[in-house]
């Protein structure tokens, strides 16, 4: 029963906390406005989408990313994120850097993009653009943008642009709330625990029941999850307990553990070599009785004659 209230609880909570952050996070490039909410990150792409300017110039423009194409002598930072870029004569012009803030006006879903390459004979401009997002849910796909003003008016001397998008990307949207946070999280955390507890009740029924066959499958019971449950937590305390008991055995090995010990100064070294070894001095003993023997022996050769007479 305790593990049952404590479980429920749990799932409360995990529902609840997962319903404030569907509510609380914003992604980059959406905006709720007016009880609507837009979403444009179905428009990044993998690859920028291409179009020209006024002048026939190569145009290529991503959104809520940098662009994909390499871009030269741009005149910024190579560490910069540009969002897109036209390809001049020689040389790329940044119309702006990466910008995720979507803003309503009246024409529509803006998007501005700024800080990009100096402007051509202009000091302290750089490129921009803005970006006018327009809904039309008859545009099937991602649409494609279009250059409808730039200035100044030469593509050599251009440095800001006016583009706009018709897709259906741009549509409005319900607003997301906590009820829906909480019905998606809801269904996402059920069905995690759906596929934790089929695993884990098989392995429980094959190595710890003995169960073969079909006996071995999850079926799900109160009596059943609470078994489950309280198996996981006594395999939980063994394991703690194990690193408990192993981080004491290791501090108490080395509080003992001495390193002066181990430690062998040079007159350490010449007091060990000089103690000599016992079974080395019965071997010399050994032979200084052998040579004993043999001295004595031959004194007495020596003291008697042929015939057996000891000489004086």
């Amino acid at each position: 029963m305790l593990y049952a209230n404590g479980l429920s609880a749990l799932l409360w909570a995990i529902f609840f906390g997962f319903g404030l952050l569907a509510f609380a996070d914003e992604k980059p490039c959406t905006l709720h406005h007016e009880g609507s909410y837009y979403n444009l990150n179905s428009l990044t792409a993998s690859q920028d989408y291409e179009f020209e300017t006024l002048g026939g110039y190569p145009f290529y423009l991503n959104v809520c990313r940098r662009v994909t194409t390499e871009s030269w002598s741009a005149g910024v930072p190579d560490n910069v994120d540009i969002a897109g870029l036209v390809r001049k004569g020689h040389h790329d012009f940044a119309i702006g850097l990466v910008n995720t803030t979507l803003e309503m006006r009246d024409t529509g879903l803006m998007l501005h993009l700024s800080n990009g390459s100096p402007c051509p004979e202009e000091d302290n401009l750089f490129g921009s653009s803005s970006i006018r997002f327009l809904c039309d849910a008859s545009v099937y796909g991602a649409g494609k943008p279009v250059v409808i003003s730039q200035f100044p008016e030469d593509d050599n001397q251009a440095c800001q642009y006016t583009v706009e998008w018709r897709t259906h990307f741009a549509c409005p949207t319900g607003e997301r709330g906590l009820i829906s946070g909480l019905i998606v999280s809801s269904v996402i955390t059920m069905m995690i625990l759906l596929m934790l507890f089929i695993v884990s009740s098989t392995l429980y029924n094959r190595f710890v029941l003995r169960k073969r066959g079909f006996d071995q499958l999850a079926r799900p019971s109160k009596i059943h999850l609470l078994e489950l449950v309280d198996f996981c937590m006594e395999l939980f305390r063994s394991a703690v307990d194990n690193v408990r008991s192993s981080g004491s055995r290791w501090a108490r090995s080395a509080r003992d553990l001495n390193p002066a010990s181990h430690q062998w100064s040079s007159r350490d070294e010449e007091q060990a070599m000089m103690v000599t070894d016992p079974l080395e001095d019965d071997h010399d003993r050994e032979l200084q009785d052998t040579n004993v023997w043999r001295n004595d022996a031959a004194d007495a050769s020596q003291g008697v004659d042929d015939s057996g007479t000891i000489r004086s």
